[in-house]
């Protein structure tokens, strides 16, 4: 089983970080298994790393303990623990509008929420997502209290005849206190009410009474604006059409009213809810709107090491950053959008080249670099990574991929190239991890087994454990093509578990020692280290097993490692570092993990035979291995003079397809 350190971030770690929603995950009983850092920060009061096992009411109760003259400080916790309960109840996905006092102000939310069950269909409680609602709320209520007071309100009632101009027959007197339109002017016909109309709309309003009279329509309703001395009016206009025998219009009534508050709040509700409310940008929901239009392009950017800002001077420098950068946009009169965190967006509207456009991208960083962004009294530059997508479909999907790839390879602006086909590979991964669900599931993860010879004898003593997935097709997979979409879904652990399982059971009916492969992340997972206990104990393997740590993996927390080290040693177990050789070799690993034996890298062994320095380095290994008591294995020997170049140096062991393949073993 290969080892690799993974550098891309889990692609649910970015949706959930960059996500303006609250996102969670609780178990049956209420308590957090994963919490989002906009329900930590906003509804919690707590950070990510303790809000695990803790249930909404402990945070509740922990907010109002700070506040115990006010016991509605903070009542939120009750309210989404009874909306779990009636999830649970029910068995199926639920939305809420739920309401209480967050921090001693009420607030409002939008929650959605589900059953949440494993992959072998077992429930194992709810997950959710929220979204403050507050301000649409308090706007909803003004504008229901507008709009009652609109329709108790006075109303211009009419009739008027389906000639040219619509001349008015009937009129009631308070047209003048409403519309500001006279009420003499129109009754002798000295003007039409259709004189009244604004500019704008009178063609689109004549047009859609021609259509409801050609398709004889007998109620219609119209919005448009009205002239009048001051400001243009708002009217929503209601109409009751009757038709004679022979279908024409014979008499049209109706009545309107001044609705410029309706409007003027929907407005506002519609511009609240396309704005960031930050920096005043318009959001990526205005963003998908706009992206309706005709658009011939795409640019993501994304300011370099923003989260280092927030760190080091806290949230609230970083939104006064945010604030700048959007001002900065405006300065040099880019219309971008804020799409979230720390990235902005902007739409072209107008064909251009890539050449043209990546003109202007450089003009762009150039002035970015001659700009200064305060911080308290302090004065920081920023830089930015930029991606770009041209073409017309999901070009947002685009961009940020070639933001990403700029990311990659650290140059400040990437073109997104069709030729990549990273989508594809996208669904290869999406295909594969479920393929690798479904393994685990059928147990279709199977070990191989390759034989280790011992140079002084000739004979196999020992043997290492292989990975190997099995397909749909009864096809063996490599674990190249699984084991790092299995890491970054955090399914590598897992994995991990049946390959212990399955190797002791396999070893405690044979005499050999047998290693197995085990990274850092297994070693710091509980659940993996209590199998690996249990299935040593329960098949009596433990003094004949050795566990495999990756020298590349990055080992940080020594003192995880030094534990898990000290407790299956006490079991009988040894320690091999794996890859030894490789990069940046580290014997201070070898001495603090007081380690049984080293696995020399095949990047050294391939070469040794016409490469001397190899030779050197291998010969160093082996003479250090020998002074502190430890024994040496040399990966892909590959041939026979590969096999006794080894052997003169004097290392132990020989591993590699010249020794033995992998294979199953009964």
């Amino acid at each position: 089983m290969t080892n690799r350190q993974i550098s891309d971030k889990n692609f649910f770690q970015l949706i959930s970080h960059h996500l303006p929603d609250m996102l969670w995950a609780k178990d049956i009983d209420g308590r957090y298994f994963f919490a989002n850092k906009v329900i930590c920060d906003n509804l919690l009061m707590a950070i990510p790393e303790e809000v695990i096992g803790k249930n909404d009411v402990y945070f509740a109760m922990r907010e109002r303990e700070k506040h115990p003259e006010n016991p509605k400080w903070h009542t939120f916790g009750e309210l989404c623990h009874n909306s779990d309960d009636v999830v649970l109840e029910t068995m199926k996905a639920m939305e809420f509008e739920e309401y209480g006092n967050i921090r001693g102000e009420l607030t409002y939310l939008k929650v959605h929420k589900a059953p949440l069950f494993d992959e072998e269909g077992v429930l194992i409680g709810t997950i959710g997502s929220g979204r403050n609602i507050t301000i649409e709320k308090k706007l909803e209520k003004k504008l229901l209290a507008i709009t009652d007071l609109i329709n108790s309100g006075p109303m211009v009632v009419f009739e008027w005849s389906a000639d040219a101009g619509w001349p008015i027959q009937n009129v009631s007197q308070n047209v003048e206190a409403i519309l500001g339109i006279s009420y003499e002017k129109l009754m002798n016909g000295s003007v039409n009410f259709s004189d009244y109309i604004h500019p704008d709309d009178i063609n689109r309003v004549s047009q859609e009474v021609g259509e409801y009279l050609s398709k004889k329509v007998q109620f219609f309703t119209q919005h448009y604006r009205i002239f009048n001395a001051e400001s243009p009016i708002w009217v929503k206009d209601f109409t009751v059409v009757e038709y004679n025998e022979t279908l024409v219009p014979q008499s049209i009534k109706g009545y309107l009213f001044d609705n410029s508050t309706e409007v003027e709040a929907q407005l506002e509700i519609q511009r609240v809810s396309h704005t960031d409310l930050l920096t005043t940008l318009p959001n990526r929901q205005k963003m998908q709107l706009d992206m309706e239009k005709t658009i011939y392009g795409c640019v993501v950017f994304n300011i370099d090491k923003f989260r280092e800002i927030n760190d080091l001077f806290g949230v609230s420098i970083g939104d006064s950053i945010l604030i700048q950068v959007a001002q900065w946009f405006k300065n040099i009169a880019l219309d971008v959008y804020r799409i979230g965190g720390d990235e902005f967006a902007l739409l072209l509207h107008k064909p251009i080249t890539w050449e043209a456009l990546e003109v202007s991208i450089k003009e762009w960083l150039e002035q970015l670099s001659q700009t200064l962004f305060h911080i308290a009294s302090e004065l920081i530059s920023l830089r930015m990574n930029i991606g770009v997508a041209l073409g017309n479909e999901k070009l947002l999907t685009q961009a940020d991929i070639a933001l990403h790839n700029a990311k990659e390879a650290k140059v400040p602006y990437a073109l997104y190239e069709v030729s990549e086909n990273i989508e594809e590979i996208y669904r290869t991964n999406i295909a594969m991890t479920a393929t690798i669900h479904k393994a685990l599931s059928e147990k279709h993860i199977v070990c191989y087994y390759q034989p280790i010879i011992d140079f002084a004898t000739g004979k196999t003593t020992k043997y290492e454990t292989l990975v190997r997935l099995i397909d749909d097709s009864g096809s063996i997979v490599p674990p190249l093509f699984f084991l790092p979409i299995a890491k970054k879904t955090k399914l590598y652990s897992q994995i991990t578990r049946c390959v212990v399982q399955q190797a002791c059971r396999v070893f405690s009916k044979r005499e050999e020692e047998f290693s197995i492969n085990l990274s850092v992340d297994d070693i710091e997972d509980p659940k993996t280290v209590q199998t690996i206990i249990s299935t040593l104990l329960a098949t009596n393997t433990a003094s004949r097993v050795v566990f495999e740590i990756l020298e590349s993996e990055g080992i940080e927390n020594y003192a995880s490692i030094q534990c898990f080290i000290t407790q299956v040693k006490a079991l009988g177990a040894k320690i091999a570092i794996d890859d030894f050789g490789s990069g940046y070799s580290n014997f201070e690993h070898i001495l603090k993990l007081n380690v049984d034996y080293i696995k020399i890298d095949g990047s050294l062994v391939r070469n040794i035979v016409k490469d001397k320095r190899h030779a050197i380095i291998v010969e160093t290994i082996v003479d250090f291995s020998r002074k502190i008591g430890a024994k040496t294995i040399a990966e892909f020997v590959s041939d026979e003079a590969i096999f006794e170049t080894l052997k003169a140096l004097g290392v132990d062991y020989s591993q590699g397809y010249y020794t033995g393949e992998p294979r199953p073993l009964v």
